[in-house]
C-alpha cells in the first residue's frame, strides 16, 4: 500500500472550479435550448373528461414524458398515419 500526499487545497479548488464552470456552461446551454424550442410553440387550452385525462396521465407516466409531450406525440403520430 502506498501512502499518497494529501492534495494541495489550491489544486482541489482549481479542479472544483473547472467542474463548476462546466456544469454552469451545460446548464446555460440547456436553458437556452429549452427557451429556443419553446419560442415556436403556442400554448392552447383544451378540456378533457376527467376519466380520459387520468388515462392520458397514466400513459404519459408510463412513457416517462410530460403530459404535453405525450399528447403532441400521439397527435403527430395520428396525423402521420393519415388520420384527421
Amino acid at each position: 500500500m502506498t501512502i499518497a500526499k494529501k492534495p494541495n487545497k489550491n489544486t482541489l479548488d482549481i479542479v472544483l472550479q473547472g467542474e463548476n464552470k462546466a456544469e454552469a456552461f451545460i446548464a446555460g446551454a440547456s436553458k437556452s435550448l429549452v427557451k429556443k424550442l419553446r419560442q415556436n410553440k403556442q400554448p392552447i387550452m383544451i378540456r378533457f373528461d376527467p376519466v380520459l385525462l387520468e388515462k392520458v396521465n397514466e400513459a404519459s407516466r408510463h412513457r416517462g414524458v410530460s403530459r404535453s409531450s405525450w399528447i403532441q406525440y400521439v397527435i403527430s403520430r395520428a396525423l402521420d398515419h393519415g388520420e384527421g
